[in-house]
Parts: structure tokens; sequence; C-alpha cells
């Protein structure tokens, strides 16, 4: 029921680099432009991958149990938190700001 498989992409109109999913294969979409130029959009994520996987993970049971509408608007939450005494408004979805592997950024 979570991301068991991936998947890797160019995107076809001007996009920048992102992840999503489709069923339970997670989406890796590389950005035409730097595909174009040879330019690896994700040699800084290793980081973050389980980060990643675990919020797209997030998004694949949340669409089983609640639907897509429900699933796609957690991306649309923001939440203030603060960094270094410097306060941020963040979507949940912002993974240099997620503090542990959910890929879920909390306060």
């Amino acid at each position: 029921m979570t991301i068991n498989d991936f998947a890797y992409a160019c995107a076809v109109d001007e996009s920048p680099a992102y992840f999503t999913y489709e069923n339970e294969i997670m989406l890796v979409i590389q950005s035409k432009a730097h595909a174009r130029s040879g330019i690896n959009d994700f040699d800084r994520i290793e980081p973050f991958i389980e980060g990643l996987i675990s919020h797209e993970s997030i998004h694949v049971v949340t669409k089983k149990l609640e639907g897509a509408t429900i699933s796609d608007s957690i991306d649309d939450l923001e939440i203030i938190v603060k960094r270094h005494g410097t306060k941020y408004q963040v979507t949940l979805n912002n993974i240099l700001f997620a503090q542990d592997a959910s890929g879920i950024v909390t306060p």
C-alpha cells in the first residue's frame, strides 16, 4: 500500500525537476532543460531520499483511504517553523525543513 517501486522520466514541459507518485510507484521527473544540458537535477538528494519516499507513501495511503483531493491537499498546508532563531512559513512537504525520515515538516 506504500511506495514499492521507482520510475524515472523527463518532463515534456518547462517544469523544474520534481517527485510525485502514481499508484505505488514513485516518479522521479527530470526537468527538460537540464536533461538537454546534461545536468543531473538529483545529484544532491541522497540524504533526503528516505524522507521523499516516506512523504510520497503518505500520499499513496491517504489517496487510497480518503481520495485524491485530500491526498493532494496535504502539500498545500503551511506551517511556521523556527530554525536557528528565524521563523519560516513553509509547506508540509518542504523536505529541507523536515527533521526526520517522515518527509513531513513539523514545528
